[in-house]
């Protein structure tokens, strides 16, 4: 007998650490960037600050005043040390050689910070009882990024061919447009999607085409960003 469980009531955006990744660029070009995930990583610590510029007077009423000055952010990096892993490669190769790495934090729902940082401490620790891990603080070289790219709702959909339907995804923040949509690689026609300011809706004719299975769509936005949506076809 097969067994359907009611979805939990709570509203909760709450998230976990988990689903924070953090990328490396290895392209050529930063413009239209190679993302490569840093393998084994379990912490990408975040921060930001700015220099207390001390501003008190005599009229200041005896308080101390302050305003802030140059700011700076940094990330702290741990986590497993795999072999041949060709971001924890590229960020080592990035200290050996004194190059500015260019970074992407990526959120749970697709959105992201991006900045140019060098990595200013390296740390490799190999003990004889416990797993071999790394270390690292990658500090900011320039601004970090704002949050990037936009939420989709909902990020996955499901379909039975025996009865096709329109899906329609709508986008935060509202102001996203889709410029194009690609299936492993591949541009899907604009001709099975409707693309507005903040929605998407793609053609249940054009799902029904499909094979069952599971389809991850890459929809790219008209700033250049990218997210994802995933689409189960059933029988």
């Amino acid at each position: 007998m097969a067994l359907t469980l009611p979805d939990a009531p709570s509203t909760s955006t709450a998230t976990v650490g988990k689903d924070y990744l953090l990328y490396v660029c290895t392209g050529s070009s930063y413009t239209d960037p190679t993302w490569t995930l840093i393998g084994g990583q379990r912490g990408a610590s975040t921060s930001m600050s700015a220099d207390e510029i001390d501003v008190s007077d005599k009229t200041t009423g005896g308080w101390k005043s302050t305003l802030p000055g140059l700011r700076s952010w940094s990330m702290d990096l741990d986590g497993l040390m795999l072999l041949n892993d060709d971001g924890v490669e590229a960020l080592e190769y990035a200290f050996l050689n004194g190059k500015t790495v260019f970074v992407k934090l990526e959120y749970p729902n697709g959105r992201y910070k991006t900045g140019w940082a060098a990595i200013t401490d390296w740390s490799n620790e190999t003990p004889h009882d416990g797993e071999a891990s790394l270390s690292g603080t990658l500090s900011g070289n320039g601004a970090l990024s704002e949050l990037l790219g936009y939420d989709v709702s909902p990020d996955a959909a499901s379909m039975s061919i025996a009865s096709p339907a329109n899906k329609t995804f709508t986008f935060t923040p509202s102001t996203g447009v889709v410029a194009s949509i690609t299936l492993d690689s591949t541009a899907v026609d604009s001709s099975y999607y409707t693309a507005a300011t903040g929605s998407l809706v793609i053609l249940g004719t054009y799902l029904a085409t499909l094979s069952a299975g599971e389809y991850t769509f890459t929809l790219t936005f008209s700033d250049g960003t990218t997210n994802t949506i995933t689409v189960t076809i059933t029988a």
